[in-house]
């Protein structure tokens, strides 16, 4: 059992370039469906087309070409190419319905880019000499010299004064002032 469940990112996440200004563009172009129509293991896709699923997924998505091509003695396996060149290819073997329109769904969904390996917490382009940062590092020493608990350290601590903090300072403000 080790204690870091951290991770590390292998790459950077990036999005593809060029998308658009105002509008979202589609990233996936053209899905090609191959499947058996007497083969066992197509079984889920040839429920998927009957019960009218992929004519749905077509016509919601319709920046998407849909192809179905039935080729004897096949494997099922749904192609997926991207506005970028890459092509992505899933194998629906002896899946159902519900598991081949959620793999269309990852197909649709995915930007087309390489998946990057989440690895451990800390990722920079150039290793930090200095270690890594935490909460505690520029807090004030007194903390650990005098004995808790005291008020000043229990309260919160805020950057932006609240607006109780604000008028009882302009207050304190005037009345300094004044002697």
């Amino acid at each position: 059992m080790h204690l870091n469940d951290g991770w590390r990112i292998n790459g950077f996440p990036s999005t593809p370039f060029n998308n658009a200004v105002t509008t979202y563009i589609p990233q996936l172009h053209r899905l090609t469906i191959r499947f058996c129509r007497k083969n066992e293991c197509s079984a889920g896709v040839r429920d998927f087309i009957a019960q009218g699923l992929l004519a749905r997924f077509a016509a919601q998505n319709p920046s998407v070409v849909v192809y179905v091509q039935p080729i004897r003695q096949n494997i099922p396996v749904v192609r997926g190419e991207y506005g970028n060149g890459r092509i992505i290819q899933i194998v629906l073997k002896n899946f159902d319905a519900v598991q081949v329109q959620r793999h269309l769904n990852l197909l649709r969904t995915r930007s087309g880019l390489p998946v990057v390996n989440l690895v451990s917490q800390q990722s920079a382009a150039v290793p930090s000499v200095q270690g890594m940062w935490n909460p505690m590092l520029n807090v004030d020493t007194e903390m650990n010299v005098t004995k808790l608990p005291q008020a000043k350290f229990s309260r919160h601590r805020s950057a932006i004064p609240s607006a109780t903090e604000y008028i009882s300072s302009l207050v304190r403000e005037d009345t300094s002032e004044a002697r």
